[in-house]
């Protein structure tokens, strides 16, 4: 986290052009920051981005910075049952119970609760007279639960009570048990005040400066795949677009840009694959000293000259580091031995003191003169093959995302959005969940070497791993392979804390939607291309005639408002064809209704009577 936010702060004093920026600075009571907070958008803040905190962010409605040092304190096993009263103290100041009329000030910042250990000591002080020492060999037995350290101190209390506030037995005998209650799940305040500093200050800075925090975080988790999805997907939810890496703009992490009222985070190129920080130091070191690669054939005689390997420089043209110099994937990666020959023949002539006619400029022209005729021969890189290059080398799409065409519908389909929502699910669950099927292992089972799987599943936000055991696996096993487009029905298993996804049926997703989505709702803004919309969608369920009822409405003053249409409106939903209809100037969005989710019990025959 200290590294994010050095970063970040970094990143903050070259984009804005604020030399002394330092977020030690920043004023406590930021309003941007509070904001952010209780909306529950802290996704990447220190402690605070679970989907618990993000509740309880929300809930609460924090309005001051004291409030984060306790909300880190009490979200936390234990003292987590107070937190309702908490919130409710907050809410309703007539609603807060106070231990004691002298502990009033002591509990105001905590709206009645003894969060705190020093608060349990405060209480002894106040109440009784004790040292803060003597408070200290207090704090320890209740926490502790020593028994005839708490039978001695327990006397002690009461003794002072009476002597310092002269207070009867039973009321220091029932402030003794409000302390000892609270004691056992008290966390150290001056701990917490650390935290929630860190806390506050990522949340400034994500608040504030949302590009170059961002940059950061993702520059703190390079080659970690699931993490840079989170963040990238995180990004995406802020608006902020990640742009592919580029050869004359990336530096080696990934970088911001605020220019000109764009927000977007330029990928770093040692953060691609296949790409050392050793290549990716040569090819800035290069650009800055004699300027920007004119093309690829200049790039190539410039950066192989520094050591930069062939496996590099593929996967810069896989992941589109060239597209802005106008040079085609394919045609480039085709071109690269010719390209690799004739460097390297120019750095030999050199070397040897002979002088070409293409030593210059007009070298440099042939060359890609030769790379266009080349262009020429070779077909542009199709939209999947660059998908799954960007996906290998880069952890994520960038041209694209290939569940793109059945954006909508596979919310409407999938049994949960987040980990923590699938963390409701109970043992024995049937979820459903759509995605695009990687890392496939097929096993053998070590009893009786029988074929089974593992693999993970790609949503749009979050992978998740599944297990085929062999009964399923024979069902489906022969045909899943590596990047399709899936529906999985699995089993939620829950042993000894720990979580696994049998799955229990894989169906291609292009055939699982015209068989699970039972009705589809078209919402069109209320424009005059609305005529040309309808239009086109009838003429394409007239080809494309199926089993999905189709309906339309209109988006009007925020109202989505549903027209009446003939219930023989069916369709043969397809991917490509709603995503030719969403590009249309008319489209607002979907509605989507889905069959619901079928209970799978793959119980055996014997524990089905059983049970």
């Amino acid at each position: 986290t200290l590294t994010v936010i050095s970063d970040a702060e970094a990143n903050v004093r070259r984009t804005r052009k604020l030399p002394k920026f330092s977020v030690e600075a920043v004023p406590l009571d930021d309003a941007k920051t509070f904001e952010l907070l209780n909306t529950g958008r802290t996704n990447g803040v220190f402690q605070l981005e679970s989907g618990g905190m993000q509740n309880v962010c929300r809930r609460i409605g924090l309005s001051r910075f004291e409030e984060i040092i306790a909300l880190i304190a009490i979200y936390r096993p234990g003292p987590m049952q107070f937190i309702d009263q908490f919130i409710e103290g907050k809410k309703d100041p007539d609603s807060v119970v106070v231990p004691h009329p002298l502990l009033k000030d002591l509990v105001a910042e905590t709206y009645g609760v003894l969060i705190y250990q020093e608060q349990v000591m405060q209480s002894a002080q106040i109440i009784a007279g004790y040292t803060l020492g003597n408070a200290d060999i207090l704090r320890r037995a209740m926490g502790k639960k020593i028994k005839s350290v708490m039978d001695e101190q327990k006397e002690i209390f009461i003794e002072g009570a009476k002597r310092v506030n002269n207070i009867d037995r039973r009321t220091a005998e029932g402030i003794f048990a409000i302390l000892e209650k609270f004691a056992e799940y008290g966390f150290n305040k001056s701990h917490s005040a650390a935290y929630a500093i860190l806390s506050y200050r990522t949340a400034y800075l994500k608040a504030n400066y949302p590009v170059e925090f961002m940059a950061a975080l993702l520059t703190t988790e390079q080659g970690n795949a699931d993490k840079i999805a989170h963040f990238l997907a995180e990004c995406n939810a802020m608006s902020i677009s990640i742009l592919s890496p580029d050869v004359n703009e990336s530096f080696g992490t990934f970088t911001p840009r605020v220019e000109g009222g764009e927000h977007a985070i330029r990928f770093g190129l040692a953060a691609i694959k296949s790409v050392g920080e050793g290549d990716a130091d040569a090819i800035i070191q290069e650009r800055e000293a004699d300027g920007p690669y004119q093309n690829f054939s200049d790039f190539i005689v410039r950066v192989t000259a520094h050591g930069v390997t062939r496996r590099a420089i593929e996967a810069l043209i896989k992941t589109g580091a060239f597209d802005s110099l106008d040079e085609e994937r394919a045609a480039i990666l085709d071109s690269i031995d010719a390209e690799l020959a004739s460097a390297s023949s120019q750095r030999a002539d050199r070397a040897a003191g002979q002088t070409s006619l293409f030593d210059n400029m007009d070298g440099f022209e042939a060359s890609s003169q030769s790379a266009a005729n080349g262009a020429a021969r070779v077909p542009p890189m199709p939209l999947a093959e660059k998908l799954q290059y960007e996906k290998e080398l880069l952890g994520f799409y960038v041209s694209g995302h290939p569940m793109d065409a059945f954006s909508g519908i596979d919310r409407a389909l999938d049994a949960f959005a987040t980990p923590d929502e699938l963390n409701l699910y109970a043992d024995r669950s049937t979820i459903r969940l759509c995605g695009i099927l990687s890392k496939l292992q097929r096993k053998y089972t070590r009893k009786d070497n029988k074929p089974m799987a593992i693999f993970n599943l790609a949503t749009r936000d979050q992978t998740y791993e599944f297990i085929a055991f062999p009964e399923a696996y024979a069902r489906f096993g022969t045909r899943i392979e590596e990047g399709m487009l899936c529906l999985v029905h699995a089993i939620v298993g829950r042993r000894n804390g720990e979580l696994s996804l049998a799955a229990h049926e894989i169906s291609p997703l292009e055939t699982a939607i015209p068989r699970l989505v039972q009705r589809i709702v078209f919402i069109l803004n209320p424009v005059p291309e609305a005529a040309a919309f309808i239009e086109d969608l009838r003429e394409t369920i007239d080809r494309e005639y199926g089993e999905v009822r189709v309906g339309i409405a209109f988006l009007m003053d925020g109202e989505i408002l549903e027209a009446d249409v003939p219930t023989s409106l069916t369709w043969a939903l397809s991917g490509p064809s709603l995503k030719r209809l969403r590009k249309h100037p008319a489209f607002a969005g979907i509605r989507v209704e889905t069959a619901p989710i079928q209970h799978i019990d793959d119980r055996k025959p014997w524990e089905k009577r059983r049970g």
